[in-house]
Formats: C-alpha cells, sequence, structure tokens
C-alpha cells in the first residue's frame, strides 16, 4: 500500500466526493461515493448501499480506482489500487459509525431506512497518478514497490 499524499488528501476532503471505477467483462461503471471514510493507515473505505454494479463488479475484479478533482482549478488524482469487502464485525460496525457520524441528516436518515445495513468496502492505494492537465499523466507520483501493482498500472516507459 502507498501512503495518499497530503496534496491527495486534501483534495478529498475538500470535495467530499470520490468517483469509484470498476470493470468486469471488459465493461467500464463509475459511481460517486460520498459516504466514505480515510483511514490513518491510508485506506479509503466507502459504505455500499444498493450492492449494484460497482459492488458486483468488486466481487469479480478487486482491481479499481478512485478519482478526486477539483473542476475549478482543474486539478485532480486518480488512485488505483484493490477493494475488499470488510467482513470483521467489529471494524465494519466501528467504520460504519465514522461514516454515518459525519453524513448530514437526510443522508443518514436514507442510510438507515435500509432494511439490510450497509456492507463497508475498503480500498488499498497502490499508485497514484496526477490528472492535471499540466503534468504528466502517465508517471506515477507513488507507487509501492509490488510487481503486479507496476504490471497492473499499464505505464509505458
Amino acid at each position: 500500500m502507498v501512503l495518499i499524499p497530503d496534496k491527495v488528501l486534501k483534495l478529498i476532503k475538500q470535495q467530499q466526493i470520490l468517483i469509484v471505477g470498476t470493470t468486469s467483462k471488459g465493461i467500464c461503471n463509475i459511481s460517486p461515493r460520498t459516504s466514505f471514510h480515510l483511514d490513518e493507515d491510508g485506506a479509503v473505505y466507502w459504505l455500499e448501499l444498493f450492492r449494484h454494479k460497482t459492488f458486483r463488479n468488486l466481487q469479480k475484479n478487486a482491481w479499481c480506482t478512485i478519482a478526486v478533482f477539483d473542476k475549478k482549478r482543474l486539478v485532480g488524482y486518480q488512485l488505483k489500487g484493490k477493494a475488499s469487502l470488510v467482513s470483521d464485525r467489529k471494524i465494519k460496525s466501528q467504520i460504519k459509525l465514522e461514516i454515518i457520524d459525519r453524513l448530514t441528516r437526510l443522508h443518514k436518515q436514507r442510510i438507515l431506512r435500509q432494511s439490510k445495513g450497509p456492507d463497508v468496502i475498503k480500498f488499498v492505494p497502490q499508485i497514484v497518478f496526477s490528472l492535471n492537465p499540466n503534468e504528466l499523466s502517465d508517471s506515477a507520483l507513488m507507487i509501492s514497490a509490488d510487481i503486479k501493482s507496476f504490471r497492473a498500472s499499464d505505464l509505458r516507459w
């Protein structure tokens, strides 16, 4: 896992929305996430409320992308890594409380109305790219030393 650079964390906190990209059978899917938590260990957790395409895709292919951007300043970042369903009840409960605690009242009510409680997804970043138009986007800002991560980044040298 790579540590998410401070400038990326700052942007995520400012924008309060992540775009999660997944694939299955060669078909791309993107989905916004506003119910998330940035953990001190560098992981990103989000609530999976509806169990639709993103959820199903992650069950088949753990590799996914998170994008965050500021459209006014034309600044953004892409984090590639692996996501997994959190199964440990204690951790799942703790993360759910962290996320739900900072949501708006309206958003909380929508989550709490769900007949089945939300799942918690843990994303572990392994590669960080800039999406800024004035920076080289093929070069990773951060990358784990793992050869699988390097190959998955699809870098061209």
